[in-house]
């Protein structure tokens, strides 16, 4: 079985931070189901929470990790 490398502090960091915004963004969809709140706000936020993801997956930190979790055949293969 192949080692899981351990990430750098920023990296782990900003990989929790992800987590959260997608945790967030889920509460979204949740509250788009069930309430009856402004579609418009309710995809500003959505838009905003994908805009803060899509920057903490740029991160170098993050990027290289990533990359290193590729190599070993860590994470499944997109598309």
């Amino acid at each position: 079985m192949t080692a899981v490398p351990a990430p750098s502090e920023g990296a782990l960091i900003r990989l929790a931070t992800i987590a959260a915004h997608v945790e967030e963004l889920m509460a979204l969809d949740y509250q788009a189901e069930n309430a009856p709140v402004g579609l418009k706000t309710l995809r500003n936020d959505r838009r905003r929470k994908v805009e803060a993801i899509l920057l903490l997956l740029a991160d170098p930190q993050v990027r290289d990790y990533l990359a290193e979790l590729k190599r070993l055949s860590l994470l499944p293969r997109a598309g």
